[in-house]
């Protein structure tokens, strides 16, 4: 297998009373509705309820994936047409991984294929790339890297440093249109395009805490969390912007399909050792900062999820997307 050297340069909180202002019902007050231009679907992976969905502007909620232990994790294409669903087929021996992209429409297998980490990583993931046509695999293991697939399993290519520093595997690595790579390494921000032998800086964050990197479907503007609040800023690291304010802490942005506006999981709290969770509210992406505290009143603009016929905020406790 082809091995590249790139040149490169606590405490839980208590849940809020049904007094709060984000139990008023629905994002207009009670008809579970949405404004018009908000769209898509939001997936949302929470507790033992497996991963849900949530149909906007409609607010209709539905499951999508049930909860399975063996699932390492799941993508959908930014078309919303594929679902990717990687999981762990056994827990001894080789660790057999079965990578699976079916359509969404009528359930049918697109491509299935088996895949063994060259550490055998129980814990593989996979990613579409914006066109449909390859995988992102990372793992749980630094001696796997990154490692990218054709979609029907064809090996592509593996990264496993960058100027002979091994990658950490807690960085993030993110798809760019063109089947580019956005990749975290240390406090560095870097732009890899095919063939994946070179890199370009593009940020270097000098901020303590950092993290939760998204990129808009446009691929020129990324959203990033600093310290307890969540930031955009474009490609190149120029116009960072704060964006949510509160008296807690947000996280793990998401940019919706037409990039018009940002999901964003609102009092992140940890819920135990490896646990944590968040509610999930939609803010304008215009560069303005919008207030989304559970208990102060809220920018007008700020719009919490909630399912059709429910009369709580949504959470979320795990992985989440919008298309």
């Amino acid at each position: 297998m082809k091995k590249t050297n790139l040149s490169l340069i606590a405490v839980f909180l208590m849940l809020l009373s049904a007094c709060s202002k984000d139990n008023d019902g629905g994002p207009d007050g009670g008809n579970n509705g949405y404004p018009s231009a908000v769209k898509g679907t939001i997936y949302y992976d929470w507790a033992t309820e497996g991963i849900l969905k949530v149909s906007l502007p409609e607010g209709v909620g539905s499951a999508f994936i049930p909860d399975d232990s063996k699932l390492n994790n799941f993508d959908v294409s930014r078309d919303g047409k594929y679902k990717l669903t990687v999981v762990n087929e056994q827990t001894l021996g080789d660790y057999p991984i079965r990578f699976t992209l079916s359509d969404i429409s009528n359930g049918s297998i697109v491509e299935e294929f088996i895949y063994r980490s060259p550490a055998l990583s129980a814990y593989s993931k996979g990613y579409l790339s914006y066109d449909n046509s390859h995988i992102l695999v990372l793992s749980n293991d630094q001696e796997d890297g990154i490692t990218i697939l054709k979609r029907n399993g064809e090996f592509v290519g593996r990264i496993h440093d960058i100027n002979g520093e091994e990658l950490g595997f807690n960085d993030q690595r993110l798809w760019l249109p063109g089947n580019a790579l956005l990749i975290v390494h240390n406090n560095y921000i870097i732009r890899l395009d095919p063939p994946y032998t070179s890199g370009k800086l593009l940020k270097e964050m000098t901020y303590e805490d950092w993290g939760d990197l998204a990129v808009n479907p446009a691929g020129n503007q990324l959203a990033v969390r600093i310290a307890n609040h969540v930031y955009t800023m474009d490609m190149d690291g120029s116009n960072l912007k704060q964006v949510t304010t509160s008296n807690f802490k947000e996280s793990v942005p998401e940019f919706s399909p037409d990039g018009k506006y940002l999901l964003v999981g609102t009092e992140y709290r940890q819920t135990g050792p490896f646990g944590w969770m968040w509610s999930l509210k939609i803010i304008p992406n215009d560069g303005k900062e919008y207030n989304v505290d559970p208990i102060a009143p809220n920018s007008p603009d700020v719009i919490p999820v909630f399912v059709k016929g429910k009369n709580k905020i949504e959470t979320a406790g795990g992985q989440m997307i919008w298309r």
